[in-house]
């Protein structure tokens, strides 16, 4: 009977508790076992996971909410909200800047007249 609960809870999205070992972790969000070492990495610690007495825990709720926060940064990127944003309302005007390339850059050329006789 308890599994059943267990089960009915997982598909509708709930956990019965927050922090979980690796195994359960793996089971609850798809992602294998052996690449939390590596994925944890990038995720904060205390909000996604957390080492507590040697033994390392991930939060289904802060995973949650880091995915949540990912995805939210990501649309804005795509959308173009963050570059609307992060514009200046200054009235400044920018200075030309030297390019230190080792790119020649191409020249502007004069157009000449070409005379051209009859023999």
């Amino acid at each position: 009977m308890p599994n059943e609960i267990l089960e009915a809870l997982l598909e509708l999205g709930l956990t019965p508790i927050d922090w979980v070992d690796a195994s359960q972790f793996s089971k609850l969000t798809g992602i294998a076992e052996e690449k939390l070492n590596h994925r944890r990495k990038k995720w904060p610690q205390d909000i996604v996971w957390s080492k507590q007495d040697g033994n390392i825990y991930f939060s289904i709720k802060g995973y949650n909410q880091w995915l949540t926060e990912q995805a939210q940064k990501r649309y804005q990127q795509a959308s173009g909200y963050a570059m609307d944003q992060s514009k200046s309302t200054l009235n400044v005007k920018e200075k030309n800047t030297t390019s230190h390339s080792r790119t020649p850059r191409l020249r502007k050329v004069l157009a000449q007249p070409v005379k051209l006789e009859a023999t």
